[in-house]
């Protein structure tokens, strides 16, 4: 079962690729996708983090119903066979030429995205982002703030794009020590600097702190903190 904040992300856009010749006294409608089928990561590349893309050959016959679905180009195998079964149940109205139905060859491409939390989780080998049922104590309600173990050094994590323009962000960001010192579900409550914003998640989500109790039992904290990130 895929967690909480792990959604995948894939669209799919029709560029009808008209693949025989066309004379010039002939109007040629292109097919239009009236069903679309979305095509499911595959569950291997989904764990790994692993994106990519898949471009499928298809006939729309007269009636609209896709025929014979050929993988043109994929980043993976994988990707060609879930791109080639989602085309193979689309339903389109039919091309035409001069106001007939005709048969015709398309291609459509598909591109297979995964959220940033997700992401994320790959990349820290835990859950940063996950559904927590349990309650949260405010770090506001404890007799002392809660302390870091470990706080990376931010400028590791200063946005790649931003290197040599000397910008700078001032940020405040939310998020829930566990009871064993790891940070889950960071998020930003503000920012100066747009284009930080992973940035800030992904350096704040190595933070470490303290197992904090309460009342004599490991609990859940909120807290809230700014942090400021610059070459």
């Amino acid at each position: 079962m895929r967690k909480f904040g792990s959604a995948v992300l894939i669209s799919a856009m029709l560029f009808p690729s008209i693949m025989f010749a066309e004379e010039s006294e002939d109007v040629i409608e292109s097919p239009v996708a009236i069903y679309k089928v979305t095509p499911t990561h595959p569950e291997e590349l989904y764990q790994q983090g692993i994106e990519g893309h898949a471009t499928i050959v298809i006939t729309v016959d007269t009636f609209g119903s896709v025929i014979d679905p050929m993988v043109d180009t994929a980043s993976h195998e994988e990707f060609g066979l879930a791109a080639m079964l989602a085309a193979s149940e689309w339903i389109f109205e039919p091309a035409t030429k001069n106001g007939v139905p005709i048969e015709i060859k398309a291609k459509l491409p598909f591109v297979f995205s995964i959220t940033f939390e997700h992401m994320l989780n790959v990349e820290m080998e835990r859950e940063v982002f996950k559904k927590l049922d349990t309650k949260i104590t405010p770090s506001s309600e404890l007799d002392k703030p809660p302390l870091p173990t470990f706080v990376p050094a931010f400028v590791d994590f200063y946005p790649q794009q931003f290197r040599d323009t000397g910008k700078s962000a001032s940020i405040s960001i939310e998020f829930i020590i566990a009871p064993d010192g790891m940070i889950h579900n960071p998020r930003i409550i503000s920012i100066s600097t747009e284009g930080f914003e992973e940035a800030a998640i992904r350096a704040v989500s190595h933070m470490k702190y303290k197992p904090i109790l309460v009342k004599g039992d490991p609990a859940y904290v909120s807290m809230a903190m700014p942090i400021q990130m610059s070459e």
